[in-house]
């Protein structure tokens, strides 16, 4: 082996071909260790030189990349945390919530009127869909073999459902039957977002329907709704009372929503309940309605009415108690409450009776005679009549070159008041209604009017359900705004006997019943009676509210119910006479023009010494009241008399 030449003054013959910048003017020559330098070196350090502009450059790059990346740190810890924190926790906590039992509704014997029954709906979350592509078109399929009414879910619809991106629960089909339920639970079991969960419903227990206007019902929240009831804390699963007392008493009704949080996986399945808030059942109603009553009511006009429409209300007169509101014809409010099929939809709203018509308080009639009750206590109140003032009907009176008839043919012969009444004689009223008329001193029209403002005419009296309309006081500046024609005296005339723009609702002939039955007091109409919390059992009761009293004396209005008294004795209403039961009341007959029958109106309270109830009925184009309106009050009074009578004492 060569030895090596340890000699570190001779640079190696390796060494012939190295350069470097530090040693400038370097040369050697091909003889070992030969060699010299021009200059002196400036560094005798071997290797690569950076440039110092450069060095420093880079290290203030460096040292601000540092410097943001802190600060963008601290920005996403201290500023944006709580942000990400809820985002990540969101990833595995998975909130739901638990719907409350609503209230249950009672008639005033604590019989219930609705039940809350268990369903079965299916919901998606296409926020929780899965990623996979294969995933989510095993879902499009599952959803495609859906029915509703008959018919499957069509492509266009799933894909509206699936491409929301909604983070909110959307329902895709309810009121599933068990064995599709148990299906759908079984198939939707491996996909997060498919959930089949309880979701109970609203059942109606009356019999034909009676109570439907009255309850009303409840439905999803709908579109129109949405952003009302979002702002009020509601959850879009819910569902809400749409009209009657569902709707007016929503918020005592509904309960409190539930919550849990549940911890799921990447997959979003359940893996462990972290915390849970039980929901509060809503508070139940008992009404002052009496649910026998109510069903009776509507039995009769289904008995009695071939192709007519019709309402009735009742009331307790010594506190405006609402004992029954029935309308006829009615409507199944259970098809309303689970998922409304449009073929059900489309039979009630073609139906010329309009069955969702509230004709107890949003129809508005001309009242016919049973106006003459006010008009004849004012008469009194303002002493333009004794019990005793007598007039002679010899059929009719004649204005200027007008004939305003009696309806009797010949006239009545002399009437009192009470005989007025009794036989609803117009003459009578006649006399009444002008100022001056015939050497006769009246109301006139403004008097006339504001009376009738007195009584509760021409506003809503505050019933708690929605809907409730004013109806129509006339008036010479009406008349003039709307119809663009002046005021003539024969439109005074009309008036005093119920005929012409006059219009009033059921409700508010029922409550003007009402004060001639207590002597002079005009209650605000109330249908709950009771709020009751289920859980302490603590109840809220209801009080009577008085909207006006002494409009008329009580003297005075005793001669009123004497003349309806005599009406069922002797009078428009004789066919009531035998009753067992002693009857007051009041007949109408109010044109509406035209070939259609007239609408037959018949008002009364009993027992007439110390009257428990009022009954208002009116059947639309019935004829006279003396006859429908009467006959089938007089089926109502004799059920009444059997069976709440001794019960009432």
């Amino acid at each position: 082996m060569k030895k090596r030449n340890k000699d570190p003054f001779v640079i190696p013959q390796q060494a012939k071909g190295m350069k470097n910048n530090l040693l400038p003017r370097f040369s050697h020559t091909q003889e070992l260790g030969s060699f010299f330098m021009t200059e002196k070196p400036a560094s005798l350090w071997l290797g690569n030189i950076i440039s110092l502009v450069k060095f420093n450059i880079s290290f203030l790059f460096i040292v601000l990349l540092f410097v943001i990346l802190f600060f963008r740190l601290g920005f996403l810890q201290l500023i944006k945390g709580e942000e990400y924190r809820q985002l990540a926790e969101g990833n595995r906590i998975r909130l739901e919530y638990l719907l409350p039992q609503r209230g249950i509704i009672f008639d005033r014997w604590h019989q219930p009127l609705v039940e809350n029954v268990s369903a079965f709906s299916l919901y998606l979350t296409p926020s929780d869909l899965p990623s996979s592509a294969m995933e989510n078109e095993k879902i499009r399929n599952l959803l495609k073999g859906l029915e509703i009414e008959g018919e499957k879910l069509s492509s266009a619809t799933v894909d509206q459902l699936i491409d929301s991106k909604s983070q909110v629960p959307l329902l895709v089909k309810e009121n599933l039957d068990y064995e599709e339920a148990v299906r759908l639970m079984i198939e939707t079991s491996a996909y997060p977002s498919l959930r089949v969960v309880t979701d109970p419903r609203r059942h109606y227990l009356s019999l034909n329907q009676a109570t439907a206007h009255l309850l009303g019902y409840t439905t999803r929240i709908t579109s129109e709704k949405k952003d009302f009831y979002l702002d009020k804390g509601y959850q879009l699963i819910e569902r809400v009372g749409t009209t009657g007392i569902e709707e007016f008493y929503q918020d005592q009704l509904r309960g409190k929503l539930g919550e849990k949080r549940v911890e799921v996986d990447s997959l979003g399945h359940e893996k462990k309940i972290i915390a849970e808030e039980k929901s509060v059942s809503g508070k139940n109603l008992i009404l002052a309605i009496d649910k026998d009553l109510q069903e009776i009511i509507a039995e009769t006009f289904k008995k009695n009415l071939s192709h007519q429409a019709a309402a009735a209300v009742a009331l307790d007169p010594r506190s405006g108690k609402v004992r029954a509101l029935v309308n006829w014809p009615t409507f199944d409010n259970n098809i309303f409450s689970q998922s409304l099929i449009t073929e059900e939809y489309n039979k009630i709203i073609s139906d010329p009776l309009k069955p969702l018509i509230n004709r107890a308080i949003a129809g508005e009639y001309p009242s016919g005679s049973i106006i003459k009750m006010v008009v004849g206590g004012v008469a009194l109140e303002e002493d333009l009549v004794t019990r005793s003032t007598q007039i002679l009907s010899s059929g009719g009176v004649w204005y200027d070159k007008w004939f305003f008839p009696d309806w009797k043919e010949g006239g009545h012969g002399v009437t009192n008041i009470i005989k007025a009444l009794a036989e609803s004689v117009n003459t009578y009223f006649y006399y009444l209604a002008l100022e001056d008329f015939d050497n006769h001193q009246g109301l006139g029209i403004d008097k006339m009017t504001h009376y009738f403002e007195e009584f509760g005419l021409g506003q809503v009296l505050g019933l708690d359900i929605h809907g409730e309309k004013t109806g129509l006081i006339p008036t010479p500046a009406w008349k003039k705004e709307v119809k663009e024609e002046i005021w003539y005296p024969g439109d005074t005339l009309h008036l005093a006997i119920g005929q012409g723009d006059l219009l009033v609702t059921p409700l508010q002939m029922a409550n003007i019943t009402a004060v001639i039955a207590n002597g002079g007091v005009l209650y605000r109409p109330q249908i709950v009676e009771q709020i009751e919390d289920p859980l302490n059992n603590q109840k809220q009761n209801i009080k009577s509210e008085i909207i006006n009293y002494g409009m008329v004396s009580k003297s005075n209005l005793k001669i009123i119910a004497e003349g309806m008294r005599a009406a069922v004795l002797g009078g428009s209403a004789k066919s009531l006479a035998n009753h067992n039961l002693a009857i007051a009341g009041k007949t109408g007959t109010a044109q509406v023009g035209g070939n259609k029958k007239p609408h037959a109106w018949f008002t009364s309270f009993a027992p007439y010494d110390n009257p428990d109830l009022v009954l208002t009925i009116i059947v639309e184009n019935g004829g006279e009241g003396s006859e429908v309106a009467v006959s089938i009050a007089r089926q109502v009074w004799q059920w009444y008399a059997d069976n709440r009578v001794k019960s009432e004492s």
